[in-house]
């Protein structure tokens, strides 16, 4: 969830909560400045009877009470005043209505009066509902225009961080370079630039320290390796050797070669990472791979291995040895990892390459795959590195590699724009 989704969420849930119960108070707030006024008007009345009464000392005519109604009787003892809510009947409306009435004691001569004077409140609540309503639509667009006008200024705040998070999509190790943050007008932003800018420098030395060790490595070990190869031939060429001493010697020529592959094969990543193979060409699929089957067809034979191709004319616009290398160990990968009397099946389409071979076993670690020194089993052969070299491969050259198992088949599809 992005962020302006996420503080527009929490924004306007606590806004709605706000509007709620400030709606709720604020009507209850002018309902009771209404009963108020109501109180009070009342209370006029009921001092004006109060001065007719001590000036007359008799019950007055209440033609001029217009919308009061005005009710008494006699009672023996003195009431104490009080306002109620009432309902009654209401003759001009033939229905029944809500008064405000207060009660209240007179005494004339020597007779105690329960007055009731009670006025409408439906007229009140009508315009306290108005007001109400009033105002609150008024409120409801004040906030709309707040969570608009907040939502353009909070883009535009962010904006400096969604720039340098685009920027940093875009970096990568292999390209050598620290992308340039443009200037951000807020401290926080600025600092995060800053900082960013000098982990990226600090990661970009270490990378090229690490791969110029590799590399420098890998080259003074070609030496010593030949040396010791050339040795090895030399000593198992004499006569005299007893069995468990060429049993040895084969051994260590055997993990001499492996050694020697290994390192060929970092050589080969690192060339790659440095993206040493710059030229690019259209490059025709179909002879290309033609032409490897071919060379691998005594590999296919002598492991039994039934080869199915189905190819189509397509061409790839890539570097040539960097296309012969990833045919290589894709088939390679293929005929190694495919046990004896398996099928191997090659499909080529415009746009998509697919080379699936039958499983010595289940599915492969989806996560590590193309890791570097990823082996299923220890004692696998493989020194880990194959693919890899494609998937660095496929990196440089653009092109998409996915691998699946389905009934009993390791599949791996190479895609590219056509």
């Amino acid at each position: 969830m992005k962020l302006f989704t996420k503080y527009n969420r929490i924004n306007l849930s606590v806004m709605a909560v706000v509007f709620v119960l400030s709606g709720i108070a604020y009507y209850l707030l002018i309902s009771n400045l209404f009963i108020h006024e109501l109180d009070e008007s009342l209370n006029d009345y009921k001092d004006k009877l109060h001065v007719f009464i001590k000036q007359h000392n008799e019950l007055p005519r209440f033609e001029f009470f217009e919308d009061i109604v005005v009710t008494y009787e006699p009672v023996n003892v003195a009431l104490k005043k009080k306002f109620v809510l009432v309902s009654r009947f209401n003759a001009e409306e033939q229905k029944e209505s809500t008064y405000r009435q207060l009660t209240f004691t007179e005494k004339i001569g020597d007779t105690y009066y329960a007055f009731n004077i009670a006025k409408p409140v439906e007229g009140t609540k009508t315009l306290t509902k108005t007001i109400a309503a009033t105002t609150l639509v008024l409120l409801l667009a004040i906030v709309s225009g707040s969570v608009v006008l907040n939502r353009i200024i909070l883009k535009k705040l962010w904006k400096p961080f969604y720039t340098t998070l685009e920027e940093l999509g875009h970096f990568k190790l292999s390209r050598g370079y620290v992308p340039v943050f443009a200037t951000a007008g807020i401290e926080e932003f600025s600092f995060l630039n800053r900082t960013l800018s000098g982990v990226m420098r600090e990661a970009n030395n270490d990378y090229r320290i690490l791969k110029e060790f590799t590399e420098n490595a890998a080259h003074e070990l070609q030496t010593p390796l030949a040396i010791i190869r050339s040795k090895l031939d030399l000593v198992i060429q004499e006569e005299g050797l007893t069995d468990s001493q060429g049993l040895a010697l084969k051994s260590a020529y055997t993990s001499i070669n492996r050694l020697a592959k290994l390192n060929q094969s970092l050589l080969l990543l690192t060339k790659i990472e440095n993206r040493q193979f710059a030229a690019v060409q259209a490059i025709d699929l179909e002879a290309a791979l033609k032409e490897k089957l071919v060379q691998f067809e005594d590999f296919w034979n002598a492991k039994g291995i039934t080869v199915t191709a189905d190819l189509t004319a397509t061409a790839l616009k890539a570097n040539t040895e960097l296309v012969d290398i990833l045919l290589n160990n894709m088939l390679a990968n293929a005929a190694l990892h495919t046990q004896q009397g398996g099928s191997v099946m090659i499909r080529l389409c415009p746009g998509m390459l697919r080379i699936s071979n039958t499983a010595v076993s289940g599915s492969l670690d989806n996560t590590r795959l193309f890791h570097r020194f990823y082996k299923k089993a220890a004692h696998s052969q493989s020194n880990g590195l194959g693919l890899s070299i494609i998937k660095q491969i496929c990196d440089v050259q653009g092109i998409g590699i996915t691998y699946r198992f389905e009934s009993g088949f390791h599949h791996f599809d190479l895609q590219w724009p056509v």
